[in-house]
């Protein structure tokens, strides 16, 4: 494809491909898949798109390299210095290729605690100045950041676009565009000197060069020198969860952690504690964000931080003991009394563990590798999902569900587009019919049928325009009509353009005769 694209600063790959669309007069989205990827399966994703190599090919002379596009223009770079390297490679390579989600998955953004973003967002000035200074406007990165949820340069709060961010129209790219920006009003909500410090910090993440990642072991020891240079720990590795919490809860408020979904600090193993913990897993760039402005006592900035963990020394354990002979001797009466134990309590290890901690513990420490080895004769086997529920009967009761919603609104001409999104924000298990729509034939049906596209949506706001004019008896001139619906010549679909001449037709013929 000649002429892709030059992307402009944190421009999104999103809105490079979106742009090369509207440049190339492509109105298929197919046809641009088929033209930039050469492949119809590809996702349209605003945050860590996949089968970058195709786009990488498309620039001469190697101008932009994956690494490169994957720094500059995705959001993978707030997330790659809490992974572990081999991850962090991983995850570049299927943003390389075909990521099928894996990117999404591995990066800790599936199980992450934070709230998604609904919609795409922008700043109106900073829209403008695209305008402005190139002639047209483009989605920035900066914008798609939950916790980053300010313009620092026009000091502003941003807006959600028309837009969704996880839009059904799964192989669509949309350009930024005024039909996209419907609320352009200066926002006037107070900025919070939190909301901004938030802002900073993640977007200076975001500008970090590609580096290699720092170990889980080496988080650990990091926030473990935290907790004992604040006085949290008690002998030489015990912490205090009561202190930790008290020293968090002086710098954070609790109404700014609700809004991430992170004002759970009292259950016994809640993400704060967890972090202070031995790291098995990543957490959030917010989560280290917010602990680490708590803790760190000073002025900081992340290339002082990642130097500090990378600096951390792992101290080598020796992992096998000599265990005491007179110890050795009491290993099978141990044994044969954990069995015992367990029998009482139906084999159930967890019950049989609460009630003798300390039997328990005696084994765990001195004969492990046989502790493990019983246990797993007695743990529960993997139930296949597909097994486990009947979705046969669990399609049935949520296509029901959607029926009924639809024959309370079938008549109402008010309202938002009735996307195939907004269907099933309707149902109560929104989530579980979002993740298993493959498995609900006729849920999807129901979608398929019902969905509006944006087409029947403007068919559906002139009807409704149509209908209150004439019964006030106020002019039906195409010119206003247009107008009262919010809607221009420019924005309207052909089959919207077509419902609306055909109208004035009929009204003018009838109006003639009356």
């Amino acid at each position: 494809m000649l002429n892709f694209p030059i992307p402009y600063a944190e421009e999104l790959v999103y809105g490079i491909v979106a742009r090369m669309g509207v440049r190339a007069g492509i109105v298929s989205p197919k046809q641009l898949l088929d033209e930039v990827f050469d492949n119809r399966k590809v996702i349209a994703t605003f945050d860590m798109p996949s089968h970058l190599e195709s786009i990488v090919i498309l620039y001469r002379n190697g101008q932009y390299d994956l690494e490169t596009l994957v720094y500059q223009h995705t959001l993978f770079p707030i997330y790659a210095p809490f992974l572990p390297e081999n991850r962090r490679k991983k995850c570049i390579n299927w943003m390389k290729k075909s990521s099928q989600g894996s990117v999404h998955l591995a990066s800790g953004l599936n199980a992450s605690r934070l709230p998604i973003l609904t919609r795409a967002r922008y700043c109106p000035d900073c829209v403008a100045e695209q305008v402005q200074e190139c002639g047209e406007a483009n989605w920035s990165r900066q914008w798609q950041i939950v916790g980053a949820d300010y313009c620092l340069k026009h000091q502003r709060k941003l807006l959600d676009s028309a837009l969704d961010f996880r839009s059904p129209h799964r192989h669509e790219f949309f350009p930024i565009s005024e039909m996209l920006m419907p609320n352009t009003a200066q926002n006037n909500a107070i900025i919070n000197s939190d909301d901004v410090f938030l802002t900073e910090k993640i977007l200076e993440l975001l500008q970090l060069q590609a580096t290699k990642s720092p170990t889980y072991e080496q988080w650990t020891t990091f926030y473990s020198n935290l907790a004992l240079s604040n006085d949290c720990i008690k002998g030489q590795t015990q912490i205090i969860f009561e202190k930790i919490r008290e020293k968090f809860l002086a710098r954070w408020n609790i109404k700014l952690l609700k809004r991430f979904n992170l004002e759970d600090l009292e259950s016994d193993n809640n993400w704060l504690i967890s972090i202070f913990r031995k790291h098995r897993k990543s957490f959030s760039y917010l989560e280290h964000i917010l602990v680490i402005e708590a803790f760190w006592g000073k002025t900081w900035n992340f290339d002082t931080i990642f130097k500090a963990v990378k600096n951390v020394i792992i101290k080598k354990i020796e992992k096998h003991r000599e265990i005491p002979q007179n110890i050795v001797a009491e290993i099978p009466f141990k044994r044969k009394l954990w069995l015992s134990h367990l029998a009482e309590n139906d084999f159930q290890i967890k019950p049989a563990r609460a009630i003798n901690k300390a039997l328990y513990a005696w084994l765990y420490r001195n004969d492990k590798a046989w502790l493990v080895d019983e246990h797993q004769k007695y743990q529960n086997k993997h139930i296949n999902t597909l097994d486990k529920y009947d979705w046969n009967q669990r399609d049935i009761i949520f296509v029901k569900e959607l029926i009924q919603i639809k024959n309370t609104i079938i008549n109402d001409i008010e309202g938002v587009r009735r996307s195939r999104n907004f269907w099933l924000k309707q149902a109560k298990n929104s989530s579980l019919l979002e993740k298993n729509l493959s498995k609900l034939p006729l849920v999807t049906l129901f979608l398929n049928r019902y969905s509006e596209d944006i087409a029947d949506y403007q068919i559906r706001r002139l009807t409704r325009t149509y209908l209150h004019r004439m019964a006030t008896k106020e002019s039906l001139a195409e010119w206003i009509v247009l107008r009262k619906s919010g809607l221009s010549e420019e924005r309207l679909t052909q089959e919207a353009r077509r419902f609306l001449h055909i109208s004035q037709e009929f009204l003018l013929e009838n109006l003639k005769r009356i």
